[in-house]
């Protein structure tokens, strides 16, 4: 067999052949990596985009994205807004794998040569659990000094398990950790909360707000909300423009008078007729009756 390779030009790609020869991945996973590193760098990728740019559908397609971070080569970027709430989950790609969490600055500090320490180590477990709960209150301290202090987010998974849905069962698990990579976790608790207020409480309805929100592209609640406005707008100037209508009219054309007239004449005439054919009848039958006396 041979391989047959055209001139490369301006559309081409320069990749590590290491992914390619990781027995560990899928061909379908190798492909859709390839694909993924060939895009520009400032590249923002979204499950449902990857999706429709092949045949396989969107579980497939985030099934191939959890196979490639578990072996390292996506990592997973929850955002955040600037008032604290959940962004985009924005998706890291790499041509080598790296072991998570992912810093662009890795500390190369020197390791320490003090004297370990040589505590009991329930009790070193327990002080170094104080001190980092203790620095981890510090720094949040710090970090609100400046912010107005907001109540604790609420997530997904447990919206979803305290508004009467049900259980959270592991596919539906699965499925809301999709959405919130595709959109954000905001958004997937936005579309539960109008599930709750239109009191329709299952799961495929919630699917059907965020497939159409992926439709409109929105990316934040206020262009969910902006179009939700102006349909609730465009649907009253449809019941306002219906009502201010006048009723209609029946208009009976004229012909249709003359019709009528017809008909009675008729009727009349064929009357005339009958009466006249009974007097000939009456005439005849006491002329026989004369000729028989």
């Amino acid at each position: 067999m041979a391989i047959f390779r055209v001139q490369k030009k301006a559309s081409y790609v320069v990749l590590d052949k290491g992914f390619l020869n990781d027995i560990s991945l899928s061909w379908r996973a190798k492909g859709l990596l390839a694909y993924m590193l060939s895009l520009p760098d400032d590249w923002s990728f979204c499950i449902s985009d990857l999706a429709t740019r092949s045949k396989c559908g969107r579980d497939t397609t985030a099934s191939i994205i959890k196979e490639l971070t578990k072996a390292g080569f996506i990592h997973k970027e929850q955002g955040r807004t600037n008032l604290g709430k959940f962004g985009k989950m924005e998706l890291l790609v790499f041509e080598t794998p790296q072991a998570a969490p992912f810093t662009e600055n890795p500390i190369t500090v020197n390791p320490s040569t003090e004297k370990p320490l040589t505590e009991n180590p329930s009790l070193l477990i327990n002080k170094l659990l104080n001190n980092n709960l203790l620095n981890k209150n510090n720094n949040d301290d710090e970090s609100n000094s400046s912010v107005e202090n907001f109540p604790k987010t609420q997530t997904a998974f447990q919206f979803y398990e305290q508004n009467g849905f049900g259980s959270l069962s592991s596919h539906v698990a699965y499925k809301i950790g999709n959405w919130i990579d595709d959109l954000s976790e905001e958004l997937v608790i936005h579309a539960m909360k109008l599930a709750v207020e239109n009191n329709v409480l299952r799961w495929n309805y919630v699917e059907k707000i965020l497939h159409d929100w992926i439709h409109k592209k929105f990316q934040t609640i206020e262009e969910v909300e902006a179009d939700r406005l102006r349909f609730k707008a465009q649907k009253q100037q449809l019941h306002s423009n219906l009502s201010s209508q006048k009723p209609r009219q029946e208009v009976v054309p004229e012909w249709f008078h003359h019709r009528q007239k017809d008909n009675i004449d008729t009727e009349a005439g064929q009357a005339i007729d009958f009466a006249a054919e009974r007097q000939k009848i009456l005439e005849t039958f006491r002329g026989m009756t004369g000729s028989m006396r």
